[in-house]
């Protein structure tokens, strides 16, 4: 969404219709695209296909990483993402009617122990419209979906499989295990030249230094929340707020920005998250029959404070971590060798290996005179203790 344009209105007929239906239109239909969304999408298509290219160029076994906190929007994001490669894939689409443009599946459910494979391959058949997968027959064994799964891509040629959930690969896996999983989906990406697109939480973190090869021939795609501390995320985040209150399907339009600290605070800058704190205020007044959303709605449907605060927890530290921090580039010079050593830390005391064993006496000449007196080396407390 561009601050230059104003913001449309829901349509008129939408409040002569029953409750659900303005219900559904806000919730469904409403679509805002802000600059972060488009960002991210974009970087996302860059991953797979060239600048200015269509379908029929692409960038073959791409493994996309896009990860950011929970609720910022990532269905949205997928929603776009499959428009454009329609759109991109137009023209191949007609000239070839066997391909497919991607292949859209969702990881397995929280309910779910850990990824399931044969699930995996299902839906992946189901989304290139394949009928072996659903063919009346008896069982079929894993190898058999798995061989149907890689014949698909390769007569299909979709551009990418776009996973959503895609933390679940992680989920009661440690380890060696993860990197199976990855490495399975990388064997898939060698034989058939289809990347993989994989959108999740920042659960999906360790993914990113699993081992160097997948580190190496992956892209990380950070789809972050907006930070008001920023004046122009804030700036962002209002003009947001402004589109939204023009499309809630009330007879009086509500001053959502006006309250855009307090809503700011309860989504901590996460389009989704705030989406989902105005489709209930919405959901209150319509069952009220209110002319409009009010402060009273938004504050009686906000997510409670220690909701927010491990919501907000956990993006601060994720964030910490997917932001590359200063001197990057001096630390990869010093361990490549192009820099000298880290100073070593002055401790002020002599080292060890100028010193004789501890509790032995130094080589030295003893004093001869008179008192016959014999000097005697001075020990340090360390030394003393330790002989």
């Amino acid at each position: 969404m561009s601050q230059a344009h104003e913001p449309g209105y829901f349509p008129n007929s939408l409040l002569t219709l029953q409750r659900g239906a303005r219900q559904e239109y806000f919730e469904q239909q409403c679509l805002i695209e802000h600059p972060r969304l488009l960002d991210t999408l974009e970087r996302v298509l860059e991953a797979i296909c060239p600048v200015g290219e269509g379908a029929s160029v692409r960038r073959p076994g791409t493994m996309v990483l896009v990860i950011g906190p929970s609720r910022v929007g990532k269905t949205t994001l997928i929603r776009l993402l499959e428009e454009r490669f329609i759109a991109q894939a137009q023209t191949q689409m007609e000239a070839d009617p066997a391909f497919i443009p991607f292949a859209s599946i969702t990881s397995a459910g929280p309910e779910a122990s850990r990824f399931d494979w044969p699930t995996y391959y299902r839906a992946v058949l189901r989304s290139l419209r394949d009928p072996f997968v659903d063919a009346p027959r008896g069982r079929i064994a894993n190898r058999e979906l798995r061989e149907a799964m890689e014949a698909a891509l390769l007569h299909r040629k979709p551009l990418a499989v776009i996973v959503d959930e895609a933390h679940h690969l992680a989920k009661a896996t440690r380890g060696r295990l993860l990197q199976d999983q990855l490495d399975h989906l990388k064997y898939f990406e060698n034989l058939t030249g289809v990347s993989h697109i994989l959108v999740g939480t920042y659960d999906m973190r360790p993914f990113r230094r699993v081992n160097a090869q997948l580190a190496c021939r992956s892209v990380d795609v950070h789809f972050s929340r907006y930070d008001a501390a920023k004046e122009e995320d804030a700036q962002v985040f209002r003009s947001v707020l402004w589109a939204l209150q023009r499309q809630l399907p009330m007879p009086e339009e509500p001053h959502l920005v006006e309250h855009w600290e307090f809503l700011y605070t309860r989504s901590i800058g996460c389009i989704g998250l705030l989406k989902m704190h105005l489709n209930r205020a919405l959901n209150m007044a319509l069952a009220e029959d209110a002319r409009t959303v009010t402060l009273t709605h938004l504050r009686k449907t906000a997510l409670p404070e220690v909701r927010v605060e491990a919501a907000l927890c956990n993006a601060l530290e994720s964030e910490a971590e997917m932001t590359e921090s200063d001197g990057a580039d001096e630390r990869l010079l010093t361990l490549l060798g192009l820099r000298g050593p880290l100073p070593k830390k002055q401790t002020g005391q002599t080292p060890r290996s100028s010193r004789g064993r501890p509790g032995k006496r130094d080589p030295q000449r003893d004093a001869v005179g008179e008192d016959n007196h014999v000097e005697v080396p001075t020990l340090s407390a360390t030394e003393q203790a330790a002989g």
